[in-house]
């Protein structure tokens, strides 16, 4: 297969280009100045060389060959003068890449000291969380029993969620004023028993907003916070997340924590089974922010038809379908355990 010919006018074209840019690249060298010179100096030999030196020694004929000069002097006073714009074009583009340059190292020393302040307020509040103490109680483990508490007590009172007739009416949009009298109930009973219960704690609270506000305003308007948002949540448990969302949910003088955790994006971090639905409605609608009630993925990528088909398959093939897994460690433990029991009752 013969290969195109390519047409005279493209070639032409295209040597043009390759020519500007070879052009272009010797300019900007550091020989581009010196060949010019010498360029200048060729061609000054060759017109010099084309004027005929006078026969006679006279005055006047050595004033007219000098004359002969004047249009060489015309062109060397041009190139004089494009010489200096030249210089005045290379002195701007060095000052341009200093400023480039100088931009460029106040961007990395404003990143650094940013990077720094966030990565010590972090540590910060790891070691603040640590120190949280309640009685014998330290750490997340006082935040563990806070909540437990909390659960506790709304499921004890019976008012961890909408009773059946009302969310039947509250799905289809036809709430009664005294289902709405009941709802207020419920959500006082809340606000009591979460503002008892949570305990708050208010140098962590007060550390994880200074650690927010960093993360948040303290970036430089070149930096993106997306992953230093991402680092700084994956320091979070989901146990600290909920805590700081009934923290804010129940205490109206918070109102720094709340503004910060709408504006980080805080709330994404909160699955759908770690907060009751009441509680999502109660800050949507005395806080204003409508929590995002984001699906677990399922365990395991398998489709519940698919899997039922699976089990039916293995009975049917003369197996025992098994649905759930115990962990190898748990079952050695419990061997352990039985047969300690058999030897003692031996």
């Amino acid at each position: 297969m013969k290969g195109k010919t390519i047409p005279i006018a493209a070639r032409i074209h295209w040597f043009g280009n390759q020519s500007g840019k070879a052009l272009s690249r010797l300019i900007k060298s550091f020989w581009g100045p010196s060949v010019a010179l010498l360029a200048v100096a060729l061609f000054w030999l060759y017109v010099a060389n084309g004027i005929p030196a006078p026969t006679e020694h006279t005055v006047e004929k050595y004033g007219v060959y000098g004359d002969s000069f004047g249009r060489i002097t015309s062109l060397f006073t041009a190139l004089g003068f494009g010489g200096l714009v030249i210089t005045l074009l290379l002195q701007q583009r060095q000052i341009r890449a200093q400023e480039e340059d100088a931009k460029h190292n106040r961007q990395n020393d404003e990143k650094g000291r940013y990077e720094e302040i966030l990565f010590r307020l972090l540590d910060i509040y790891r070691q603040t969380l640590s120190e949280v103490r309640v009685g014998d109680t330290t750490g997340r483990d006082v935040l563990r029993k806070a909540l437990g508490r909390v659960d506790s007590a709304v499921v004890e009172e019976g008012v961890n969620g909408l009773p059946r007739d009302i969310k039947g009416r509250w799905d289809s949009g036809s709430l009664t004023e005294n289902d709405r009298q009941r709802i207020d109930y419920l959500q006082f009973r809340n606000f009591k028993i979460v503002a008892t219960e949570i305990h708050p704690q208010a140098r962590l609270v007060d550390t994880f907003e200074v650690l927010l506000e960093h993360m948040l305003r303290g970036a430089p308007d070149h930096l993106l916070i997306n992953a230093y948002r991402e680092l700084v949540f994956a320091q979070i448990t989901f146990l600290e997340c909920r805590y700081f969302f009934l923290v804010a949910l129940s205490h109206p003088s918070r109102a720094r924590l709340r503004d910060l955790l709408a504006k980080t994006g805080f709330f994404d971090r909160i699955s759908r089974s770690q907060i009751h639905q009441l509680h999502r409605d109660m800050y949507k609608e005395y806080w204003g922010q409508a929590l995002e009630q984001r699906e677990l993925p399922a365990s395991v990528p398998m489709s519940p038809g698919r899997i039922k088909r699976a089990l039916r398959a293995h009975k049917a093939a003369g197996g025992v379908p098994k649905t759930t897994y115990t962990p190898l460690g748990v079952r050695q433990s419990q061997g352990v355990v039985k047969n300690d029991a058999k030897d003692i009752l031996q």
